[in-house]
């Protein structure tokens, strides 16, 4: 079975939808700040999980007159604001609850059901990290990924198969530190540790949303495809070019499944003269594109050009 994005998103979508009301409803009871923390951090996290699934939807339409070359890089803009509201809406207000509670602090009515709620989140942020760990094996193993599973994510165009795996193993270490938190506190009786605890949450989720926007921004400002992809693409050409001299090969990337490529001809050293007629060069062009789109179905827009105006026909005298 494929790899699917949707499988891993509608899993944390699921778990963080109910982890998030636990918390929160917890955390009145309780009045523990660093479960409001938790309980903000999930609800951030079910709000991204349905932002993405509504970017990789748009992003999956097809091209029309306002945009000629498809709407693939909707998802990384999607994928962008999701970075921005984790970063200020989970990390930023966590921190903020975690330094009121320093100033302001609160008794903890009871320890039990914060950790009750730990504990289920815990299997349920667990479960859906085992789901996405699962899916994003497949898409690695599909597209051929060397090296970790950081490496990884450095390289792949599609952030929708990343963001769950991201935000189940902040979540977890979240989970964890709130746990330790609010022993802290009800072991030594010192209420600081309550907003700290809070305040470490902010910046693994500040810390989560730093991997997605930096990968974002190099696909939203415009990166080549994959060295390997290119590496397959420059061979197709090899293999196909036959008296076509290609001086140049750029690629950008459009979409997770999308991309342009740029292929300059060099006119001055390509023998023409043995395709004898525009015709037999045109039939050259059309069999290296069908090839090409044909080794790399990935490739969704082929652009062949010279490389430099012909000279203009010399003057009879």
């Amino acid at each position: 079975m494929p790899a699917s994005s949707t499988r891993s998103l509608l899993a944390g979508l699921a778990a963080n939808l109910g982890i998030a009301a636990t918390k929160l409803i917890v955390a009145a009871l309780t009045h523990s700040t660093v479960m409001v923390a938790e309980g903000i951090h999930s609800l951030v996290d079910t709000g991204n999980s349905g932002l993405m699934m509504f970017g990789r939807r748009n992003s999956r339409r097809g091209p029309d007159a306002e945009h000629p070359f498809g709407y693939g890089m909707e998802l990384y803009f999607w994928s962008f604001v999701v970075a921005t509201i984790v970063f200020g809406g989970g990390g930023g207000l966590s921190i903020y609850q975690g330094f009121t509670a320093l100033v302001r602090p609160r008794a903890i009515t009871a320890l039990w059901p914060s950790y009750l709620t730990i504990a289920a989140s815990a299997v349920f942020e667990g479960a859906s990290l085992v789901i996405a760990m699962r899916e994003f094996r497949i898409y690695r193993r599909e597209r051929k990924y060397p090296g970790s599973m950081f490496a990884a994510i450095r390289e792949t165009k599609n952030p929708a198969m990343f963001l769950t795996v991201l935000e189940d193993s902040a979540a977890l270490i979240g989970l964890a530190i709130a746990a330790v938190g609010i022993t802290l506190r009800w072991w030594t009786g010192i209420a600081a540790f309550d907003g700290i605890a809070s305040i470490l949450i902010g910046v693994v989720q500040m810390a989560e949303a730093l991997v997605l926007a930096i990968e974002c921004r190099g696909l939203i400002t415009g990166e080549p495809a994959r060295p390997i992809v290119v590496d397959a693409l420059k061979h197709a050409i090899a293999r196909h070019a036959g008296d076509l001299s290609i001086q140049r090969v750029r690629t950008l990337q459009l979409g997770p499944e999308s991309i342009l490529v740029f292929l300059d001809i060099d006119l001055s050293l390509s023998d023409l003269s043995a395709l004898r007629t525009p015709a037999a060069v045109h039939d050259r062009v059309a069999r290296l594109r069908s090839a090409v789109r044909e080794a790399i179905p990935a490739i969704t827009e082929l652009m062949i050009a010279p490389a430099q105006p012909m000279a203009p026909p010399a003057r009879r005298p």
